[in-house]
């Protein structure tokens, strides 16, 4: 399941606005896809010093990794500001929600089908309860959004836009796609990177 919560910022003053969360069923089978390539990406740094061709590491950074790993720590290196190598993209036709995650680097994509429960005008604090995985617009965002000419806020919870979140060490980039036109907007809030 992946329940959608809308609070109004005006009204509650919370400093988000869309929050997209995910199940616990959901999380653990993306970690798990996830992590069988983190294992496989680590393995080949581990034995070559890089992963094809890219991202080299040194004796020094290939030996910690190696120790990590008998620890039973899986961290490869995708950069410097790069903890995962994945986006993720959502696109809501209710009652259905697609979840789709890219490991960019090895170049996989799975997609799920998922059950969407959408919650309007949802307490900041019922989201904050509720919400253990996942993605979230804030407010500077969701004002990024609205000022946007292709952005209708009927059709927020519709297939006409596909909300893409991209983790990194300082942040989460957040573009939004427009189906019909296939523009694209950034909406990330670098100002708190």
């Amino acid at each position: 399941m992946i329940t959608v919560y809308k609070t109004n910022y005006e009204f509650y003053g919370s400093t988000y606005v869309l929050c997209f969360s995910l199940s616990e069923d959901i999380h653990k089978r993306i970690d798990t896809w996830e992590s069988d390539l983190d294992k496989m990406v680590l393995e080949e740094q581990i034995t070559t010093g890089s992963f094809r061709g890219r991202f080299p590491i040194d004796d020094d950074q290939r030996s910690l990794m190696e120790n990590m790993r008998r620890e039973g720590i899986i961290q490869p290196y995708y950069g410097a500001i790069s903890p995962s190598a994945c986006n993720y993209t959502l696109q809501i036709n209710p009652p259905i929600c697609t979840i789709s995650i890219e490991h960019t680097i090895v170049e996989e994509k799975i997609s799920l089908d998922e059950n969407t429960m959408i919650i309007f005008h949802a307490k900041a604090s019922e989201v904050a309860r509720n919400h253990k995985h996942g993605f979230i617009i804030k407010k500077q965002e969701y004002q990024s959004l609205q000022s946007w000419d292709l952005w209708n806020e009927d059709d927020e919870f519709t297939p006409r836009y596909v909300y893409t979140f991209s983790p990194t060490s300082v942040g989460v980039g957040i573009k939004v796609t427009e189906t019909r036109t296939k523009e694209q907007i950034d909406i990330s809030d670098y100002s708190v990177w």
